[in-house]
């Protein structure tokens, strides 16, 4: 067996390099938040392990030996578990860069709205859509991660800022996935999911993407609300949080 291809690592490395290069830079502190980053990364990324592993073993989807490296555990290549802690990482920065230069950054009544919008659209699919594995599973936990926000009112802080970064977000993200959808480093089986792509994504990818940034960001606010130095708060022009 040879050591397989550098083709997904060099993308995840490509993705996280502005992000942690800039993590020092002085406005956004980022550096000064990894202890309230990495829980939420951690717990976020074990259920959505033992989902890949569900879905592989399954054949929802699966990955191309020729485009990873050579090293697999529980059926997932490396890769696939660097995923999950690279991408919301590169998403919280996101978010604290949005946070610094857009100043109006809370919209409460524009944001519960919008979370109604979407639970009417996601919970309203899933009867015609529950013989599709992937479709069914992605808009089922992205809409009790919506039921979440309503429930401790996120909507009034920090919701519409995580929205203006899922947003913005879906640009890199479209990029990185486009190449791994289209090599491809990553197959579906379109009996799963409704076999419509944005370029060669499948569309349940962009409420995966939701579903998996939502509750990253939701505990990282809870910490960091929480537990952040006065110093830190105050540099940071921090609201108190409500709802947690």
């Amino acid at each position: 067996m040879g050591n397989g291809s550098w083709t997904y690592f060099t993308l995840l490395g490509l993705s996280l390099l502005y992000p942690l290069a800039q993590s020092f830079e002085k406005r956004v502190y980022m550096h000064r938040k990894f202890q309230f980053i990495l829980p939420g990364l951690l717990v976020t990324g074990s259920v959505y392990i033992l989902w890949d592993i569900w879905f592989t073993k399954a054949g929802i989807w699966g990955f191309n030996h020729n485009f990873t490296r050579d090293f697999y555990l529980l059926g997932l290549p490396v890769e696939e578990w660097l995923f999950f802690m690279v991408v919301p990482y590169c998403c919280i920065f996101l978010y604290e860069v949005l946070r610094y230069f857009v100043k109006r950054f809370y919209h409460p009544d524009f944001s519960r709205v919008l979370i109604y919008v979407l639970l009417v659209l996601l919970i309203g699919s899933l009867p015609f859509v529950r013989h599709r594995t992937y479709t069914f599973t992605a808009f089922a936990f992205t809409s009790f991660m919506l039921i979440l926000q309503l429930y401790q009112k996120t909507y009034k802080t920090w919701f519409s800022g995580f929205i203006l970064t899922y947003l913005v977000s879906l640009i890199p993200f479209l990029v990185v996935n486009g190449v791994l959808t289209s090599i491809p480093v990553v197959w579906y089986d379109n009996a799963e999911n409704l076999g419509i792509r944005i370029y060669t994504v499948p569309l349940e990818d962009f409420i995966y993407l939701m579903g998996l940034l939502l509750p990253s960001v939701n505990i990282y606010q809870l910490l960091l609300y929480r537990y952040a130095s006065p110093g830190l708060r105050s540099r940071m022009g921090l609201e108190r949080v409500t709802g947690f």
